[in-house]
């Protein structure tokens, strides 16, 4: 049986005049019942990160009206929803005097240690930690010693999915963080460790930040875990209105970037379904139409040829399939897409950002 899911991400939730943001969310959760009710309907929601704009404990307060409501209009409850941080969730002020990134791997193995205080969580991100523990109490808890989990088999219908959320977000700063990050090896590996044992049909992998955005240090052991032990990759951040297939890599992974759900009116709102059925993902991508009334409604840009412009990707377990990947993983132009697992490159929409630091 398939299994649907929403993917929304960089919701940029801030203080002061909400009119703007309540429009575009208002619409978002008119269109998700309707979705719902003619039977596009998500087993599961994921939000990539960027609940908050600055990271202050107002920003979540409207964040968890928005969230219920969105559920609800699904059909769905708080546990089926599952939500990682991003940079804008990250207190800068919190994070003035810490330290600002790792300079060794023996540091990051130090740093990492599951006994280590880990201060660029508990103080640059205490407000989205505080948030989310409150708001899936019951349900599940952000750890405090790590940057990946909590790790979550989950049942829908006949197919088990593993889930794992990696916090990206914990050496954000400021708009110089690019290869400044870092996740922690020990923290993945222990991660991917559980997951593999909870006998998955399909595994996700949550993250906010793309890994070209990780430290030279880790990135690529990070991509290697990854790609040997994940199905998908759901990341937000660049602003992308849709994804990019590139020219067939080996691997076995599909990279879905969701595009910004809220930066304004003025700028491109999307987001996507996905849906997995046996060996392959069939993307359906939704954005947000301002005139002449407020809806979200299928985004025919991404796939213009396609019927009913949704595509399909394969996403089988054999290490000799090769991948589909975000912007930035290749330079090889964008030729065709169409219907079918793609055998070539695939159009590119990109849209300007307007942001700070993504």
């Amino acid at each position: 049986m398939p299994v649907t899911w929403l993917h929304i991400s960089d919701l940029h939730v801030r203080g002061g005049d909400s009119y703007d943001r309540d429009v575009v969310f208002r619409a978002l959760v008119r269109s998700v019942k309707r979705f719902h009710e003619r039977g596009r309907s998500p087993d599961l929601v994921f939000a990539t990160g960027d609940i908050a704009y600055s990271g202050k404990p107002d920003e979540y307060v409207a964040a968890t009206a928005f969230f219920d409501q969105l559920l609800e209009a699904a059909g769905l409850g708080r546990r089926q929803l599952y939500v990682v941080p991003g940079n804008h969730d990250v207190d800068r002020n919190a994070g003035r005097f810490l330290v600002r990134e790792l300079k060794s791997r023996g540091d990051a193995d130090d740093y990492f240690h599951p006994d280590t205080p880990k201060l660029h969580l508990t103080q640059k991100l205490g407000s989205f930690l505080r948030w989310h523990q409150s708001y899936f109490e019951g349900i599940r808890a952000v750890p405090e010693n790590s940057t990946c989990g909590p790790v979550e088999l989950v049942r829908v219908r006949e197919r088990r999915l593993g889930i794992l959320p990696i916090n990206t977000a914990l050496f954000s700063q400021d708009d110089s963080d690019h290869e400044r990050l870092a996740v922690g090896r020990r923290c993945l590996d222990a991660a991917l460790g559980e997951l593999n044992r909870l006998g998955a049909d399909l595994k996700i992998a949550l993250m906010h930040h793309p890994l070209q955005d990780l430290s030279v240090l880790e990135r690529q052991h990070i991509r290697a875990g990854l790609v040997d032990h994940l199905d998908l990759i759901l990341t937000g951040h660049l602003h992308e209105a849709g994804f990019q297939a590139v020219g067939m890599w080996t691997g076995r992974n599909l990279y879905c970037a969701a595009g910004a759900t809220y930066q304004t009116r003025d700028w491109p709102n999307t987001a996507y379904y996905g849906t997995s059925d046996g060996d392959h993902v069939t993307i359906f991508p939704i954005r947000y139409e301002d005139q002449p009334r407020e809806v979200w409604t299928v985004d025919p840009s991404q796939f213009p040829e396609a019927r009913g412009h949704e595509a399909s990707f394969p996403v089988p377990c054999d290490p000799n399939f090769r991948s589909f990947r975000i912007l930035g993983y290749d330079a090889q132009p964008a030729k065709r897409m169409h219907n079918a697992a793609p055998k070539s490159s695939a159009k590119v929409v990109k849209t300007r950002k307007k942001r700070r630091g993504n």
